[in-house]
């Protein structure tokens, strides 16, 4: 199925999930004077996170003012909240890397809270739940012991009671041994629409159990550029290994079960930061180090399943020499899920369907949670 076959509501979210170019401008506007079911088209933009970008849009070409004044209202207070949520949220962000800097820790930012500050157009459009950092395992000890110092704890939020509880130094190591990361750094706050702050640190960009990928963390955090926000010294993943680690995420949450069995899986807005990262930074990539960098890693699937679906949602945008270099023989995993097991199983739907579609969750292969129950067995004991 091709984009312009599904229903026009499902269009529109996508042609509104990033920034439009100046052209689309008319096509907008004929999409909102024509019949459009509301409750569909929002209620999609609401669970793949792409309503402010759907604002964004409307205020770039001057047609906000033809949506009905409630969902005007609707936008304008979400726009409101994470404008002071986001906001917030850097600010503590910019907080640990003075702490960081200070130690000469190189802990590269990762995902939303990188993508809102260096390439969406407003902070407010892109929204994100928490901090993400790499590090390499060798910096676990000054990298804790940093987070903690400015009041940050390993452990859980106890809503009922609210606090945060430790867990235990078997959890923490467990944790670490059996997924990507470290255990999640909590902290209390203030804020009306941040009352918790979130930290991740990752360890390792891929997954952990049946993986058949590689990719060495202390080379990525070798590459890692410097980079300011807010005067404030921080440090990014190079141009090619952002598009690694973005594809590499998307790719792992789209798959596997445990993603997949809380409706996770296939979310717009990560389709999109690969679509706007690649836009903003096209000239800055090198697209034949890209296409070496990933086959010595040998992640040819992983990145043509990404470059593949944007093209299918948003147009072209990688140059078809490279889609051609990485493009592997068999492309049927592209309907897979469930990677995780020995035999992964394959949708029953188009992939457009499956996007939007929250029952595709009814179709999936129930024996195929084993691999997800090993994995959370692993994580939370």
């Amino acid at each position: 199925m091709k984009r312009e076959d599904i229903s026009i509501e499902r269009q529109l979210v996508l042609l509104t999930a990033v920034e439009m170019d100046d052209s689309q401008g008319e096509t907008l506007k004929n999409m909102l004077s024509g019949h459009i079911e509301w409750s569909e088209a929002i209620y999609q933009m609401v669970t793949h996170r792409t309503l402010n970008m759907f604002r964004y849009n409307l205020k770039k070409f001057g047609l906000f003012h033809l949506m009905e004044q409630e969902l005007q209202r609707l936008m304008n207070t979400q726009w409101g909240v994470f404008k002071e949520r986001n906001s917030f949220y850097l600010s503590k962000l910019v907080e640990i890397l003075q702490e960081f800097d200070k130690k000469n820790l190189v802990v590269p930012i990762l995902k939303g809270n990188l993508l809102a500050s260096i390439v969406y157009p407003e902070i407010e459009t892109r929204i994100f739940n928490d901090l993400d950092m790499l590090m390499k395992l060798e910096d676990v000890t000054p990298v804790v012991q940093t987070l903690e110092s400015i009041g940050y704890i390993q452990g859980n939020y106890d809503e009922e009671n609210d606090v945060i509880v430790e867990v235990s130094r078997k959890e923490k190591v467990l944790h670490q041994m059996a997924t990507h990361e470290i255990h999640q750094f909590l902290k209390l706050s203030e804020s009306k629409f941040a009352k918790l702050v979130e930290v991740d640190v990752n360890h390792d960009i891929l997954w952990k159990g049946n993986c058949p990928y590689k990719v060495l963390t202390k080379d990525l955090i070798e590459r890692a550029v410097p980079i300011e926000l807010n005067n404030t010294r921080g440090y990014m993943l190079d141009y090619i290994d952002n598009i690694i680690q973005l594809s590499c995420h998307l790719f792992k949450e789209a798959c596997l079960m445990i993603w997949i069995a809380s409706l996770k899986d296939l979310k717009i807005y990560k389709f999109a930061d690969l679509y706007m990262y690649i836009r903003k930074f096209y000239g800055k990539i090198d697209w034949n180090a890209l296409v070496d960098r990933v086959k010595e890693y040998k992640l040819e699937k992983i990145i043509f399943y990404n470059f593949y679906y944007i093209e299918l949602m948003f147009g072209e945008i990688v140059p078809k020499s490279v889609m051609e270099s990485l493009q592997p023989e068999d492309l049927e995993y592209l309907d897979q899920y469930a990677i995780e097991n020995k035999e992964p199983s394959k949708w029953e739907f188009d992939f457009f369907t499956r996007l939007f579609d929250v029952n595709r969750i009814l179709s999936i292969d129930k024996s195929k949670a084993e691999g997800m129950t090993r994995f959370l067995d692993a994580k939370f004991g």
